[in-house]
């Protein structure tokens, strides 16, 4: 069972889908049809040019042609040299849409040309004068005393005639609408149909209507085909748009009507032959004819009536589904609060929603094919949305974009998501977008970024505050350890000395026995350990080599002491010529060393410590380095614990910073640098 039959098509929905897809490409192939059409109109015309040329060279040169003059006569010298004349007419006006005025002149000069041509061969032929044109290819000929066919049959002159006119009117249309070149050409056609219908069927009345001789079947035959490139020469005219476009009428025509003339020539000319050969009597070919011709047109029409009918069903179908999806499309669109928007590739408006028109403050017939500057009044807006939408178009991408523009009422932000608009041949035709207001967000996200400045301001000065408040709290807590230390110089010091001074007196006095012998010597160590001890307190407290001598001679008494105390063996690089620092770079210099070299004696197990201090106009650093066991980047990165906290919140405070490298089992390296500020002066004399 075929599937062209109704009864195996209505119940299959696979069948419809078939029609549906083919009627919806019917629809889109009427540009199709007319581009074939005038390409078809072209290749006639070629053909004929080419027939015609090699007629009358061979005419001229006296060549025979291999071709059985007997059955099909061939055309003349002169008829060939019209249908050159008119093929390249036709030609010229086929090859451009718009062909320009040398080109339109040329054409229209050979058609005028055609005109005269046809009007001398019938004055020729009227008042019998010498035949002009033998006497000119008479001249053109190879060979002296050579004749080329004469004469030119009046119906082949009448029929050039028709091809001038209609070349001629070929482009002009009357005040109806209509073309008359159109109704030229079809007479043509018919007044060629008579005599190859006379060949066709053995009638010599048909063949040399009402004339001495038959007009030559290849003449008629290029008369038939000429017409048929006049009208194929402009589709988009009335008659042939009929068969050109997507219609049911057009349809029918192009699938019918060729198949229903070939069969009914061809089944007349089988009846015609039967008669002739004695088959059954002429008087039955009238009635078998009548009936052929009737069965042969109800069964073509019928069934194209019926592909018809079910294509056009198809598109009901479709046009049913299309306006349905279009009213959704409608509903979607329409209740919508979010702008929705089509332009073109010129970036015109060509559909708006009535969210966009509100937005706009317009109504459709005052936005409608608008561009983006008659739509905004900011200029600086409507150029950023035309070169958004271009790149849009050169890239054939969407994107998502956030815009602010200036409205009627007050300036809103939109995020807007636009994308290319393709057609079928995936040729961008312009721009699609929907917009989403998002004003209020815009806002309140421009407020909250407000107060996390106004934070971060807040912060910022609270920490500067802690700071100052920590650089004060330690800068108390080294003039109290100023104070103390000179407490324990002059006053304790003082007082041990004098101990010490009494305690001499007072070994001379004892007995010299070996009990109170060994009772000095333990007093003498004890004396000794205190006066140690408290000088050792009093130089952490405030090392008296950074007041007297600065930081270089600090810094080496500082490693010597670590030296002798850890027995880690200490290396140090530091500039000749004598450090000139601010007092309270000093200061820090000598504490945060103190508390590295301190971290190094508790917690990294090394053996050497190497440390360099460099110094330029502009910068101070300090390098210690060591070859314990290091600490991880986790701890590096830790600056919760007392050590690394206070080592960061001195030099952030000065306006430097700490680094720290290394790793675990690679020992660790911490590099102070500090911007050099200028030596104040000193806060007293020093002790």
């Amino acid at each position: 069972m075929t599937t062209d039959s109704p009864e195996a098509g209505l119940g299959n929905p696979h069948y419809r889908e078939l029609l549906k897809t083919r009627a919806l490409e019917s629809l889109a192939t009427t540009r199709t049809y007319v581009s074939r059409t005038t390409i078809a109109a072209i290749v006639v015309s070629t053909a004929l040019m080419i027939v015609s040329a090699v007629v009358l060279i061979a005419c001229v040169c006296q060549v025979t042609l291999p071709f059985p003059t007997s059955q099909l006569p061939l055309m003349r010298a002169n008829t060939a040299a019209g249908f050159l004349l008119a093929a390249g007419s036709l030609l010229l006006r086929c090859l451009t849409a718009r062909p320009q005025q040398a080109i339109r002149f040329i054409a229209q000069a050979l058609a005028v040309l055609l005109l005269l041509f046809a009007g001398a061969a019938l004055w020729q032929e009227a008042f019998h004068n010498a035949a002009w044109l033998e006497i000119f290819l008479a001249a053109l000929a190879p060979q002296p005393g050579l004749r080329n066919p004469s004469g030119l049959h009046p119906m082949v002159a009448i029929g050039f005639i028709l091809c001038g006119l209609a070349l001629l009117l070929l482009d002009r249309r009357s005040k109806k609408e209509s073309h008359l070149a159109e109704y030229l050409a079809i007479s043509l056609i018919f007044l060629s149909a008579i005599p190859l219908l006379g060949y066709l069927y053995n009638v010599a009345a048909m063949t040399q209507m009402v004339y001495a001789t038959s007009i030559p079947g290849l003449s008629a035959i290029a008369f038939l085909l000429f017409g048929i490139a006049l009208l194929m020469s402009r589709p988009h005219r009335r008659l042939m748009a009929i068969i050109t476009r997507h219609a049911p009428g057009g349809q029918m025509l192009r699938r019918s009507l060729p198949q229903m003339l070939v069969l009914l020539v061809a089944l007349h000319w089988l009846a015609d032959w039967g008669a002739r050969h004695g088959f059954y009597d002429r008087t039955s070919v009238p009635p078998l004819l009548t009936l052929i011709d009737g069965v042969l047109v109800l069964f073509i029409f019928w069934r194209t009536a019926g592909k018809v009918d079910r294509e056009y069903g198809a598109r009901l179908q479709s046009a049913a589904e299309l306006a349905e999806a279009t009213a959704l499309l409608i509903a979607v669109s329409d209740n919508t609060n979010d702008p929705i928007f089509v332009k073109d590739h010129q970036g015109r408006l060509i559909f708006a929603n009535p969210a966009y028109l509100r937005q706009l403050g317009l109504t459709w017939q005052e936005a409608k094919h608008r561009s983006s500057g008659e739509l905004f009044a900011c200029e600086e807006d409507a150029v950023r949305i035309d070169r958004d939408d271009a790149r849009i178009m050169s890239g054939g991408v969407s994107e998502t974009l956030e815009q602010t523009v200036q409205l009627p009422g007050d300036i809103a932000t939109f995020q807007t998501t636009k994308a290319p608009w393709f057609d079928q041949h995936r040729r961008v035709m312009g721009v699609v977008g929907i917009a989403t207001d998002i004003s209020e967000r815009k806002r309140a996200e421009d407020s909250l970024r407000q107060r996390e400045l106004e934070l971060e301001r807040t912060i910022a000065q609270r920490t500067a505050l802690l700071r100052e408040l920590a650089n004060h709290m330690e800068t108390i807590r080294e003039e109290e350890k100023r104070a103390i230390a000179r407490e324990l110089h002059d006053n304790m010091g003082a007082s041990l000395t004098a101990l010490s001074m009494h305690l001499e007196g007072v070994y001379k006095i004892l007995p010299e026995n070996e009990h109170w012998q060994q009772r000095q010597a333990q007093m003498q160590t004890l004396l000794s350990s205190l006066v140690a001890t408290t000088r050792r307190i009093q130089v952490e407290l405030r090392p008296n080599t950074l007041e007297l001598f600065g930081l270089k001679a600090a810094i080496l008494e500082q490693l010597e002491d670590f030296g002798r105390r850890t027995e880690i063996v200490c290396k140090s690089s530091l500039p000749d010529e004598d450090i000139t620092v601010d007092h309270k770079i000093e200061i820090a210099v000598y504490r945060m060393l103190q508390e590295i070299l301190n971290n190094v004696s508790k917690h990294a197990q090394a053996t050497q410590v190497d440390l360099i201090l460099d110094i330029d106009e502009d910068r101070l650093a300090l390098t210690v380095r060591d070859n314990g066991v290091g600490m991880s980047q986790q701890r590096f990165e830790n600056t919760t614990t007392h050590g690394l906290r206070g080592l960061h919140e001195r030099a952030t405070y000065l306006g430097g910073k700490v680094r720290f490298g290394g790793g675990e089992g690679k020992g660790t390296t911490v590099v102070i640098e500090l911007p050099v500020l200028e030596q104040a002066p000193a806060d007293g004399p020093k002790a």
